[in-house]
């Protein structure tokens, strides 16, 4: 499922852009940093042979910090941001979390 945290990734980086709350900085470099861990956790994850699992908490702490990076970084009152922030942010987790806690690797 590397390739759904993939564009989870994606989508937290260009919905700034995209949504109209690129003018608030602080939002918008939340969005493109957390986007941009989350894409290239993804993409090591992809091209990772060992499996390891450390790409998935990467994602998972970043989907984390995602959901309460609009109250810590005062953004909150911007519902679009605040809302994009928290639904991709929790939806990232649950996929990490899922991945890191019942996945089993092959042996």
């Amino acid at each position: 499922m590397y390739w759904l945290t993939g564009v989870l990734g994606l989508a937290l980086a260009v919905a700034p852009f995209l949504l109209g709350y690129s003018d608030h900085q602080m939002a918008m470099w939340t969005g493109i940093v957390l986007g941009v861990v989350v894409l290239v956790a993804s993409i090591f994850e992809a091209l990772d042979d060992s499996k390891a699992k450390w790409e998935w908490w990467v994602a998972g702490v970043a989907g984390l910090i995602a959901v309460i990076a609009p109250f810590v970084f005062g953004f909150s009152a911007l519902a679009t941001a605040l809302w994009t922030m928290m639904i991709l942010g929790v939806v990232v987790l649950v996929v990490a979390g899922y991945e890191v806690f019942f996945v089993q690797q092959p042996t």
